[in-house]
């Protein structure tokens, strides 16, 4: 086929796409119709026998009616090169291959998109499956993302070749493509719905961590460890993948057929599951949102309007800058200058108590059934939800400001004396241990396996998370608050890091060999400049970049360029970080005005006013605010204007 060749004196090829063993496909415009599609033309030297299986599997395909199958829109022959060539046509699709969605990172907004397309797909090969087809060979090359970044599987029942066939693609070889072929379908002995769900498992393994979970120097190897190998635990790949996640990949990816989800549906019930294992907890259990640090958390308030106290309770203690309330299902924590830790339901009745020696200003962490809290006199420590009991305890030489950060199985912390302290969750054991320049106040930030945290003294540094090893460092200026990171496509992050003269600077940052690197020897995007201290943390959503300046005034710069989208300006001084959730910014003065603002446009959504003041960064989760204020008073603000309720602490 020639490009700028006319098929069945309609479809104008303009671009070859690809080939196989099989056909070509080719990108082309549809004369009759004005519009670009895809063209998949079968090779002439295929039997006849091979030529009526496909014209048959696409009259059967053509009758499938899903949004998550790639349709077929025409079919037809073309009597080139002297023989009948079969063709049928396609939808153009242009987000490429699924795999562009990951290595999956630890932020809402690839969390959602991840878990979103995990559904969509299952749900897909469900109602194929219901038909009575089975693809064979699901692999990431027909899985493709449309417009809208939802997947589209194509090619169901177009690999059911002869066995000359199949010598022409793969000599030798069981037909469909090792790295993610079922047990079963590498045997030899039968393949049925459950090996395209295994399928489907081994390409979202690919989504999650950046590589098929069995490699090898030629098929045979991967095709044995299919059969008799383990799946490497995804989390051992890439620390990033929350424990629900893994969880469902390795239940696709079980031995046995019967050991595997049911059916398509069966394993979409099972992403919705760890959907919400990862919002209800992950996503809000640890300070700004999760480990790439947007400051985004996904299930707040959605109409501020009315939004209304819910209930009112003191704590024993003042709530000051840099504390943060975080919660995990129920349960909601922050600590106090009186050196406790409270923990309380989220209907506002108390639920414990943890004592420390000195003031916890730094925010808390949830770990599973656990809790993890620093305090001033440098002790870290683990304690257990349900009874108090302490797991472990580690002894720093200076106080803990940052929240711990959680990644690959540690607890990463800074302490004030510029350590970062890398420890084991189970055990509390020290790792590894790294020395900044200068004094740490900000938490550390982890992507694509560094940990990157920014000293007083004017140093970004990057250290390998697994080995505390330093990787490189880029001086930004000093840095009080935590930056936000941004991942902007595969391998690729922007972090925002906030320096306390005023100075917002955007870094990119990218993934090589698993590793975060910069992007260019000048790694810096642009920057701009508040002309005003900065206090608390950026935050990043909507392809924004919302920053704080502690006079009050608020900015949405574009991610891309820095250039200033919105402004608006509250009343008091802000050292509470800004949180992001459904579409709104969330802020807080020290003069106790609350804000809620629309994040693309900053228009006023919701504007409350207390008398005291507000340093914490506030919490949105489940529909509601929460808010920690100075004096100690943690209040809810949730929508349908509940009546108010007073609660008192215990004495």
């Amino acid at each position: 086929m020639e490009i700028g060749a006319t098929l069945g004196d309609r479809y104008e090829l303009r671009a070859l796409l690809g080939e196989g063993g099989s056909a070509k496909v080719y990108r082309a415009l549809d004369t009759r119709l004005d519009r670009e599609v895809a063209v998949k033309v079968l090779h002439p030297h295929l039997p006849e026998g091979d030529r009526a299986r496909f014209l048959r599997e696409v009259r059967t395909l053509a009758r499938l009616t899903h949004p998550g199958v790639v349709p077929v829109l025409d079919l037809g022959e073309t009597g080139e090169e002297g023989a009948p060539r079969a063709f049928f046509t396609m939808p153009l699709l242009t987000g490429g291959p699924v795999t562009t969605l990951g290595p999956l990172e630890d932020a809402p907004g690839p969390l959602a998109s991840f878990l979103t397309a995990a559904a969509f797909a299952s749900r897909a090969l469900g109602y194929v499956h219901a038909q009575g087809i089975v693809h064979r060979d699901l692999t990431p090359g027909n899985v493709l993302l449309d417009d809208a970044r939802m997947p589209r599987i194509m090619d169901f029942g177009l690999v059911a070749l002869s066995e000359h066939s199949r010598h022409l693609t793969r000599s030798g070889v069981t037909l469909g493509t090792p790295a993610y072929m079922a047990p079963e379908q590498a045997r030899g002995v039968g393949v049925g719905p459950r090996s395209d769900l295994y399928a489907l498992g081994a390409v979202l393994y690919r989504v999650a961590c950046g590589s098929p979970p069995f490699v090898g120097d030629s098929d045979q190897s991967v095709l044995f460890q299919h059969v008799y190998e383990p799946p490497p635990d995804p989390r051992d790949l890439n620390p990033a993948v929350p424990d629900a996640v893994a969880r469902v990949l390795l239940a696709l990816l079980a031995k046995r057929p019967e050991d595997r989800p049911e059916s398509g549906e069966a394993a979409a019930h099972l992403w919705a599951l760890a959907r919400r294992d990862v919002w209800v907890g992950h996503a809000r259990g640890q300070y700004r949102g999760g480990r790439a640090r947007t400051g985004e958390h996904p299930d707040g308030p959605a109409q501020p309007e009315g939004l209304a106290e819910a209930w009112s309770v003191p704590l024993p203690g003042e709530v000051t800058w840099p504390a943060a309330v975080v919660g995990e299902g129920d349960l909601l924590a922050v600590g106090t200058r009186g050196g406790q830790l409270v923990l309380m339901h989220a209907s506002g009745r108390p639920y414990a108590t943890h004592a420390a020696r000195d003031e916890v200003t730094a925010p808390a962490t949830f770990l599973g059934g656990d809790i993890l809290y620093g305090a001033w006199d440098g002790t870290l420590r683990r304690v257990r939800l349900a009874g108090g009991q302490e797991g472990w305890q580690h002894q720093a030489r200076a106080e803990f400001t940052g929240a711990p950060t959680l990644w690959g199985g540690r607890v990463l912390a800074a302490s004030r004396d510029g350590h970062l302290h890398a420890l084991d969750a189970g055990t509390g054991e020290l790792a590894w241990a790294y020395r900044a320049g200068g004094p740490v106040a900000a938490s550390p930030v982890v992507w694509a396996g560094a940990a990157l945290l920014c000293d007083e003294n004017g140093w970004l540094h990057a250290l390998d998370a697994r080995s505390g090893s330093p990787l490189w460092k880029v001086e930004v200026g000093t840095v009080h608050a935590t930056p936000a990171l941004m991942p902007t496509g595969p391998g690729e992050a922007t972090l925002i890091v906030p320096t306390w003269p005023g100075e917002v600077h955007a870094l990119a940052l990218t993934a090589a060999s698993g590793r975060a690197g910069l992007h260019s020897p000048d790694p810096i995007l642009w920057t701009y400049d508040l002309e005003d201290e900065i206090w608390a943390a950026p935050a990043s959503s909507a392809g924004l970049a919302i920053t704080a300046g502690w006079g009050g005034t608020v900015r949405a710069l574009r991610l891309a360029d820095g250039e200033d989208v919105w402004t608006h300006t509250l009343e008091g001084r802000v050292t509470a970080s800004p949180v992001v959730s459904a579409g709104l910014v969330f802020l807080a003065s020290e003069a106790g005005e609350l804000a809620a603002l629309d994040v693309r446009t900053g228009a006023v959504r919701w504007l409350h006013r207390e008398r005291e003041g507000v340093q914490a960064t506030p919490l949105a989760a489940a529909g509601t605010l929460y808010v920690a204020f100075m004096n100690g008073t943690l209040r809810a603000y949730r929508e349908g204007g509940l009546p108010r309720l007073d609660l008192h602490m215990p004495s």
